[in-house]
Order: C-alpha cells, then sequence, then structure tokens
C-alpha cells in the first residue's frame, strides 16, 4: 500500500508538474480537440433522435433531445471559430473557456437526463465524459471538480424532480401506503445519486490516475526529447564549427591579399564565438617594427596601428601582447601551453605594464592564441570579453586554435607570394626595358640598313653619273665639229660642178650609186639625233648626281622643286611618256635650309608609294602640290588609289608596319620619312578616304633654325652610333 500510495503520489506529482509545464500551444490543440470530439458526440446525438423519429419512437421528446444536442453543436462551432481564428491563445483564456465549456457540458447532460425520465434515465453514464475530458485540460484537482459538479448536478436534478414527495416520507395513519412507496422511491433515488457520485469520483480517480501516468510517459518523451535534442544540438554545433574552420579556410585560401585575409578570420571567428571584440596582431615584415591590427567589426571594416579606426582595442595593448604572447609557454610541470586564457586580465600580474589601459577597457574575460608557423611566431589572435563569467568551452578553444593556425599558413603564403610579385614584377619590367631596347636595336639596325642602301645607291648613281659624265662630254662636245666636217664636205662636193662633162657622169653614177642625196638628209638626221641623245645623257646625269647629292649632305639652302623633279626622273619606271600622270602644281617656294640629300629620301618614298598604289588603276594619277602657308613649306602627294583602312591609320609610320607582301617591303619607308621630317622640325600629315585616294603633306618651316638642324642631326648620328 505503502509503495502504492507513494507510486500514486508521485504520478501525481508529475500530473500536476505536467500540468503546469503544459505551454500555451498544447492547451490550444487540446482545446481544439475537444471541441471537435464535442462537436462528433452531438452529431450522433442528432443522427440517434433521427433514428428514432424515423422510427416513430414516442417513448422520449425527440425535439427536446435533437435540441439539446443541437446546443452542444452551437456553442461548440462558437468556441471553435473563436480558437481557430486565435482570439483565445493565452493560457488563463484557454482555462477559462475550458471550465465554461465543461460546465455547459454538465447542464447539458442534466438537460438530457432530465428529458428521459431523470431517475428512471440510463443516460446519467454520460456523465462520466465531462469528467474525462477535464482530465485531458486539467490536473487532478479539475477532474475531481468536475465530478464534484457532476455529482451535485444529478442529485440536484433528482431532487428537484422529485421534490413534490418529500412529503411522504413523514409516516401518517392516512397514507401508509403513500408514505411506503415514497420511502421506497427515494431509497432508489439515494441509492442511484450514491452509485453516480461514487462511480463519479471513482472514475475521476482512475482517469486522473491514467492521465498521470500519460503526463509521466509524455515527460519521460520530452526529456529523451531535449536530450536528443541537446545531443543533436552539439553535433549541429560542432557541425557548424567544422564548417565554419572550412569556410575560413576557403575564404583564406581564396584571396593572396594579406589585409582581406586578416578581415576575414576575425569577421568569422568573432561570428562563430558571438563576441564583438576579436583582434589578428601581426608585424608587417621581419625587419619592421611596425604592427598591423585587424580587428572585427559589424561594419566590416579594420584599421592599422596608430589610426582612428581602431575601436575596441587599444594599439599598445595589441603590441603588449604580441611581444610577450606570441609564443607557445613551457610550465614548469612540462605542459606547453598553446592557449593563454584569461579572467579578469587586468588582476592577472602578466598585464602589469598595462593594468591601467585593461582596466579602462573593461575586458572580464581573454583568449590570446600564438600563430606559429614551422617555429616562427607570425602573430596572435586576441579575444575580449565583457562578462567575467563567459565560459569558453574546449570546442571555442580548439576552434581559436584551428584558426591561429591555418591564419599563420595563410600569413606565410601571402608572404612568400608577395614576394614572389615583387620578384616577378621585376623580371618584368626588365623584360619590358629588354623588350624596348630590342625594338629600338631592330629599329635603328633597320634604318641603318636602309639609310646605307640609300647612301650606297646614292655612291653607285654618282659613280656612274661621273663615269659616263666624261664620255658624253666628249661625245657631245665632238658633235658641233663633226657636224661642221659634214658641212664642208657637201659644199666639197657641191664645187665640183667645173669639172668636164664625163667626170660629172661619172660622179653622178657614183652619186646614184651611194645614194647620196639620201645620205646627206640622212646624215643631217643623224648629226640631230646624237645631238639630242647627247643632250638627253647629260640631263639624265645632272638628274643623277641632284638626287645623290654628295656634295649636298652638309646643311645648306636648296629647292625644294629641283629635289622632287630629279626624284621623279629617277622613277622613270613609274612616271613618264605612257606611264602614270604625274601632276605638278609648284607655287614660286624660295630656297629653304635642309639636307636636300636626305628629304629626296622623303620625296623618294612618297611618290613611289603613290605609284605603287594607282599602278593597276586604268585612271590613276599622281599629283604633287607646293605652297607656303603660315610660314610653313606644305608638299602634299596625292593618288586616286584605294585609300588607307581605318584601322590601320594609326600604324603607318610605326617602324615595321607594312601593308605589302611579305618580301615585298620592309615597313620603315614612312617611318624614316617621319623621322626625317620630324628632325627638319616639320611634320607628315594623312588625309585618305577609302576607293577615293590618298594624301600625304609634308610640313616643313620656311625658315628653319640652323642650330635646331644641326643638333637634331647630330642626335641621329649619336643614335646611329
Amino acid at each position: 500500500m505503502a509503495l502504492s500510495f507513494g507510486l500514486n503520489m508521485n504520478t501525481l506529482t508529475d500530473t500536476a508538474t505536467a500540468q503546469m509545464t503544459q505551454t500555451s500551444t498544447e492547451l490550444l490543440s487540446k482545446t481544439e480537440q475537444l471541441l471537435y470530439f464535442r462537436l462528433a458526440s452531438a452529431a450522433v446525438g442528432v443522427v440517434l433522435c433521427l433514428v428514432f423519429w424515423f422510427f416513430s419512437s414516442n417513448v422520449f421528446d425527440l425535439y427536446a433531445l435533437g435540441g439539446s444536442c443541437a446546443l452542444v453543436i452551437v456553442y461548440s462551432s462558437l468556441a471553435l471559430s473563436l480558437v481557430l481564428a486565435r482570439k483565445i491563445t493565452a493560457r488563463t483564456q484557454l482555462n477559462y473557456a475550458n471550465a465554461l465549456l465543461l460546465g455547459l457540458d454538465v447542464l447539458t447532460l442534466t438537460l438530457i437526463v432530465h428529458l428521459t425520465f431523470g431517475v428512471e434515465s440510463d443516460l446519467y453514464v454520460l456523465y462520466l465524459l465531462p469528467i474525462l475530458l477535464s482530465s485531458y485540460t486539467f490536473g487532478k484537482k479539475g477532474t475531481y471538480l468536475t465530478a464534484l459538479l457532476v455529482s451535485v448536478s444529478y442529485v440536484g436534478l433528482l431532487v428537484f424532480e422529485n421534490f413534490g414527495s418529500i412529503a411522504y416520507l413523514i409516516p401518517n395513519s392516512d397514507v401508509t401506503m403513500a408514505s411506503a412507496y415514497a420511502t421506497k422511491f427515494w431509497s432508489k433515488i439515494a441509492g442511484r445519486s450514491a452509485l453516480l457520485v461514487g462511480v463519479s469520483f471513482i472514475w475521476a480517480r482512475f482517469v486522473s490516475h491514467m492521465s498521470g501516468l500519460a503526463s509521466h510517459g509524455e515527460n519521460r518523451l520530452r526529456e529523451q526529447l531535449e536530450d536528443n535534442n541537446r545531443m543533436v544540438a552539439e553535433i549541429q554545433n560542432q557541425a557548424q564549427r567544422e564548417a565554419l574552420v572550412n569556410s575560413i579556410n576557403s575564404a583564406l585560401r581564396s584571396t593572396l591579399e594579406l589585409d582581406r585575409i586578416l578581415v576575414t578570420a576575425a569577421d568569422e571567428l568573432a561570428g562563430a564565438l558571438s563576441v564583438f571584440r576579436c583582434a589578428i596582431v601581426c608585424k608587417l615584415s621581419e625587419v619592421d617594427d611596425e604592427i598591423f591590427v585587424c580587428e572585427a567589426d559589424p561594419d566590416g571594416e579594420s584599421g592599422r596601428v596608430g589610426q582612428a579606426s581602431l575601436k575596441y582595442f587599444d594599439p599598445d595593448i595589441c603590441e603588449f601582447i604580441l611581444h610577450t604572447r606570441s609564443r607557445y609557454e613551457n610550465l614548469e610541470d612540462g605542459v606547453v601551453m598553446k592557449t593563454f586564457v584569461y579572467t579578469d586580465p587586468h588582476h592577472d600580474p602578466a598585464f602589469e605594464p598595462v593594468k591601467d589601459k585593461l582596466e579602462n577597457l573593461g575586458w572580464g574575460s581573454l583568449i590570446v592564441q600564438p600563430m606559429i608557423y614551422r617555429d616562427l611566431s607570425k602573430g596572435v589572435i586576441i579575444i575580449a570579453e565583457m562578462d567575467p563569467r563567459r565560459f569558453w568551452s574546449p570546442n571555442d578553444l580548439e576552434l581559436v586554435k584551428s584558426v591561429g593556425g591555418q591564419v599563420a599558413v595563410a600569413i606565410e603564403q601571402a608572404s612568400l607570394i608577395e614576394e614572389l610579385s615583387k620578384i616577378n614584377e621585376n623580371l618584368v619590367e626588365k623584360n619590358t626595358n629588354l623588350d624596348a631596347k630590342n625594338s629600338e636595336l631592330r629599329q635603328m639596325q633597320s634604318q641603318l640598313i636602309h639609310q646605307e642602301k640609300m647612301a650606297s645607291l646614292g655612291r653607285l648613281v654618282a659613280g656612274i653619273a661621273h663615269e659616263l659624265n666624261n664620255p658624253i662630254n666628249f661625245v657631245h662636245g665632238n658633235l658641233p665639229y663633226l657636224k661642221d666636217y659634214v658641212e664642208d664636205l657637201k659644199s666639197l662636193v657641191d664645187s665640183i660642178e667645173g669639172i668636164s662633162e664625163e667626170a660629172q657622169l661619172r660622179i653622178g653614177a657614183l652619186k646614184d650609186e651611194v645614194r647620196y642625196d639620201f645620205l646627206i638628209a640622212d646624215l643631217d638626221n643623224i648629226i640631230a639625233d646624237l645631238n639630242e641623245g647627247s643632250d638627253r645623257i647629260r640631263h639624265i646625269i645632272r638628274d643623277l648626281k641632284s638626287f645623290s647629292r654628295l656634295d649636298e649632305a652638309e646643311l645648306k639652302e636648296a629647292s625644294i622643286h629641283d629635289g622632287i623633279e630629279s626624284t621623279a626622273k629617277i622613277l622613270s619606271q613609274y612616271y613618264g611618256r605612257d606611264k602614270i600622270p604625274l601632276i605638278k602644281h609648284f607655287a614660286d617656294l624660295p630656297h629653304i635650309l635642309c639636307y636636300p640629300g636626305q628629304l629626296n629620301q622623303v620625296w623618294m618614298n612618297l611618290l613611289s608609294n603613290a605609284a605603287q598604289a594607282v599602278h593597276d588603276k586604268e585612271d590613276g594619277k599622281v599629283e604633287v602640290v607646293t605652297k607656303v602657308v603660315n610660314d610653313m613649306v606644305h608638299v602634299s602627294v596625292s593618288d586616286n588609289g584605294p585609300g588607307i583602312k581605318p584601322d590601320i591609320q594609326s600604324k603607318i609610320f610605326d617602324p615595321f608596319f607594312t601593308t605589302k607582301p611579305v618580301g615585298q617591303g620592309t615597313g620603315l619607308g614612312l617611318s624614316i620619312c617621319h623621322s626625317i621630317v620630324g628632325r627638319h622640325g616639320g611634320s607628315i600629315e594623312l588625309r585618305t578616304k577609302l576607293n577615293e585616294g590618298t594624301t600625304f603633306t609634308v610640313l616643313l618651316p620656311l625658315k628653319a633654325d640652323p642650330r635646331v638642324l644641326a643638333e637634331a642631326e647630330r642626335e641621329e648620328s649619336l643614335e646611329r652610333m
């Protein structure tokens, strides 16, 4: 009995505890379920009334019974609508609602019992339903109160219905038989009442006990569920920490910038430990004493020592911790301390030099994690917490240690990459300079080769002109004498008319034989042709000498027109009779100070390029126009060729750029022209249009400064060397 009583007491205690710990959500769910149960029960009652009515059973007042069931449906539906609409959500509101519903249930059952003949009704067993419902939402006290309410309602109903027969219970000789019947009737009422009351409280005890057992099982399940949830939470936290470590590792490997590495690590670590004061302190370099402080910040900012951007840390404290706690510490018992944890650090003797500043910061707990890579310190991680009661779990310390190792590796990697980047930059810079020098050397070499070719051509032309000049002078000088001698011979032949007739006949026959008249006429033509040929050869030699300008390598005043004319005659394979027409519009130009031989190279390149542009065109032509504009001589060489494409116009003066097939152009002609004109203090302009032609305009100063031209030529000579 004692054991049973103890079990019951424990059960009841568990039930009470369960009821006390029952949440509003659970009570709301139970209330909703009970309302659906009431609706279902009332619906069954209505169906039964309809069945009795269908079979014409008039034992009970079916309309009243149906109305009672309908009344249950009405107030249950109203309460259910309020619950579903969440008009009733508080625990107190739900308790009042359930108590009211239980009261209405008891009153409705009392009405049904009354309609089914009260004491004769067998439906009084339905009174057990409210007791059962109360055990579902209320504790022990509520269940017994419901049993008491049921008992009072049933007993009160029987007394109320049979109140008039109480008088027959008084013995009276006149109503002996009535008294006996009343006594027996009230005995039946008392028995029924006692039965219902006893059954009600026994039922209340039973359902309370069962509810307690159910609650006890529910509590145990809840505890197990909580334990499982706790284990799941721990596993999730562990997985989250591992995922965090992996994410930090990925973030550290995703960038090579040291600032970004430290910002990422500080932010991630602060978020994982739910702290706002997390900083990573390290040196910028091994030879520099300046330190770098990166602190976690909700705004994602970071700062250096001495700057105002630090919000939670003091630079002096960071520097002190870096210098004193950046390595592992060997304790007396041989244990190596790899992570330093301090409670109330401003009271710790290790921080005596910065005690005042620590007190101002108000740190209650502090973690210092050295970052070691191959026995070399890379800095420290500092994590501060204002609450001294903060408990740092082994997982927290392990996370800090893991992040410290990863950051140390990342710092070392970033340092190596930075050194490698500097070396690569130096190599790239040197390679760039070397490429530029090589390009300049190739350009100078090509220019020298071209200029040497032009100089060789000039020397060859000058030599040919010199070698031809003497023989042609001999020929040209003897032609007048030859003409005079022929005239004398003609006079001599004409003077023989005074000889004998026979001799004249023989001479006439001889004249006819040798065709004297034809010979005399043809001899005059031959002499005239020889004169014309010698004159042409002399002009060619003069043009060759003018083009070579070996006697004009120095700075002197020269005619632009003479240079163009001599160059055009040298290019007789392009220009001349039955060839490309060369249209000249020369203005009255004075001689200008220049290097004539160099300018002849310009005219040679421009005229040959123009001729090649119109070579395959039937109506191709080249036009040369000279004029003076604002003390500048303008020499324009135009052609009506295909023009130059827009995408290559900016490259035509670049060395080695050519549009000609391989082997037909060096790409140096226009580049050399640009250099020569530039040394003369002028410029070259280009105007071109597709399918209409191209015009190169050379602008030369009308009055150049000899010192400027001489200096430009001297610099050019030095570059060639």
